[in-house]
């Protein structure tokens, strides 16, 4: 494919050196506050009434073609309200049921999949996100990918009386003005462009030209459920082109659904930690970084300031540390003393992050002895594990030292466990991946321990080798519920073409309807589909739990045979929840349906 496969370019998490480009745009920033150009309309304004305990549940769906390939995000996202200050609120988020294909982008740009990390939304009462922040465990590419789907789904309510209004804006691409219109009132129901694009940051440095030629969204607003948004529709298309190579034109489509009965609870974190920063505005890479710092104690008062200020920038912080770090190597002692000293609580994951980032080996000596150190806490042993299995090429030596660690049953051991297995999936050492996967199934088998378990099916799914497709079948059948949830995440995370005949042997005799749903949901991931397969949902598409008829639904929607539209069609006229009628709806044509 010529002119798309490119090192710069992703669609859903560009690489942080260069700017996002084609549909990847930032969440709103600043106030956003939107300015009436026509005053006609309602004489209230319409608002996001946000109330602390608040839960509401979104089924979204984005893909990206070009040159007949596709990028495709799709999930759930579940949100709580955490607290209201004055008019604005805070929301902390996770996604679930994510299923993540990326063959248009390079795998060395490709983000990894959100699933299950949490993350925080400033709300204000207009329903624009005004800001936001990850967790530390969210990589960069992530984080970019979950920036083009809030900017994708973010609109700006009118102030009171107004039909036609605007916000001035920033997304990937530059600064641009979001221009709305009501199409109605009741049901609330807004259209939105972007125009004026002026495109900016390092497009001219890698000889790349963009043009929008069409961004169109309209959203629907429940007044009788004002958590956010009811239901989204919208497209982008971008022309691309690089120095030497053919334009390419990009179409995004995406869309979003309420469903608050897939709500799965989000976990906790402490916001105080998470990263502020933009995802677009991250640093370019650390080894092409030019450090302005002229000492050590310049580049950590810097390294500092970037975490201190409003808002934060840490990964900003880390790609810099890094640089200063790669160019003085002699200077990660005195980092690694920071951290044993009395650095802040904000700073610490950013200096382990920049540790990791930097690539040098007496960094991989200082994380190494840190995961030991009994003196830290265990929240720093378990961020040294973490960062010493993602440092540089993977060693056999850091896989003995990480699952050396994991023999002390701890939070630190667990994390040790975790980073050996996506060890695994990193490494091309052959004789490496053996020792890390025969110690890992070594120890499933000698353990009784049902934590340990679950902590070594996790690892095992973070290989992302199928040899471990037998392995962790034989989970599958496991008396404890939790153990068979947890090892069809797990194969779901193998190659699709050896899970999925587990999966749907798994699902012919399973009885619990979470784990039924957990094997729905990884087939669907796995891209399942067969004549079996639709014979097996047939039987679960009545279920009388009904996470587990949407599931069901949905993976045979995406099965796209006549038998599989007769169940859909069927299901429909016995089906007493209007929110799965609605569900249907998306798969089988209207006519068909009446």
């Amino acid at each position: 494919m010529t002119g798309l496969k490119i090192k710069t370019i992703s669609l859903f998490a560009a690489a942080a050196a260069v700017v996002v480009v084609v549909v990847a745009f930032n969440p709103w920033r600043g106030s956003g506050s939107a300015q009436a150009d026509l005053a006609a309309g309602a004489e209230q304004a319409a608002s996001c009434r946000l109330i602390p305990g608040q839960t509401a549940a979104f089924r979204f769906s984005s893909t990206v073609t070009a040159e007949g390939q596709s990028d495709t995000f799709e999930g759930v996202m579940s949100w709580q309200v955490e607290a209201l200050n004055a008019s604005v609120a805070r929301v902390r988020a996770s996604f679930s049921k994510v299923s993540l294909s990326q063959d248009m982008t390079l795998p060395a740009e490709r983000a990894a999949s959100p699933q299950g990390l949490p993350f925080f939304l400033q709300v204000d009462s207009n329903c624009g996100i005004s800001g936001t922040a990850f967790a530390p465990q969210w990589q960069p590419k992530s984080r970019l990918l979950v920036a083009t789907q809030l900017d994708n789904f973010t609109f700006v309510l009118p102030q009171a009386g107004a039909t036609q209004w605007q916000s001035a804006a920033l997304d990937g691409l530059g600064d641009y003005t979001a221009r709305f219109s009501v199409l109605s009132q009741a049901p609330l129901q807004i259209q939105r462009h972007k125009t004026d694009h002026l495109i900016r940051g390092a497009a001219d440095s890698f000889g790349i030209k963009i043009a929008v030629h069409k961004s169109q969204a309209t959203a629907m607003f429940n007044p009788l459920q004002p958590l956010w948004w009811q239901a989204i529709r919208g497209e982008e298309i971008v022309s691309l082109q690089v120095a030497g190579q053919p334009e390419v034109m990009m179409q995004q489509r995406f869309s979003l659904q309420r469903d608050d009965q897939l709500f799965a609870a989000v976990p906790q974190a402490d916001r105080a930690l998470a990263e502020k920063s933009t995802p677009y505005d991250l640093a370019p890479e650390f080894d092409e970084l030019i450090t302005q710092q002229q000492s050590y104690t310049e580049a950590y008062t810097a390294f500092v300031s970037a975490i201190t200020e409003k808002p934060p920038r840490y990964f900003d912080a880390a790609l810099e540390m890094a640089a200063w770090l790669k160019k003085h190597p002699e200077d990660v002692d005195l980092l690694v003393a920071e951290l044993r000293g009395q650095m802040v609580d904000d700073a610490r994951p950013t200096a382990f992050l920049a540790l990791q980032l930097s690539g040098l080996n007496n960094a991989r000596e200082a994380l190494s002895d840190m995961v030991f150190d009994a003196t830290m806490s265990q929240g720093d042993q378990s961020r040294a594990a973490s960062a010493l299995a993602d440092l540089g090429t993977p060693r056999q030596d850091v896989a003995e030292l990480l699952l050396a660690r994991a023999a002390i049953k701890d939070i630190a051991g667990n994390a040790s466990l975790l980073g050996a297995g996506s060890m695994v999936d990193r490494s091309d050492d052959p004789a490496l991946r053996q020792y890390i996967m025969q110690s890992l199934q070594q120890q499933l088998a000698d353990t009784a321990d049902q934590s340990e378990r679950l902590i070594l099916i996790d690892s095992m799914g973070n290989t992302g080798d199928a040899a471990f497709v037998d392995v962790l079948s034989q989970e599958l059948s496991a008396q404890s519920v939790a153990t068979r949830r947890r090892a069809a995440d797990a194969i779901s995370r193998l190659p699709a073409e050896q899970a999925r005949p587990a999966l749907l042997d798994a699902l012919v005799l399973e009885s619990d309807p979470q784990v039924s749903t957990a094997l729905i949901d990884a087939l669907k991931h796995a891209g399942a589909t067969s004549p079996e397969l639709v014979e097996v949902l047939e039987k679960r598409i009545s279920s009388s739990d009904a996470n587990q008829r949407a599931a069901t639904i949905d993976l045979l929607g995406a099965q796209q045979t006549e038998r599989a539209q007769q169940l859909l069609i069927a299901q429909y006229k016995r089906e007493t929840d209007a929110r799965i009628k609605m569900q249907i709806g998306r798969y089988v044509p209207a006519k068909a349906l009446r």
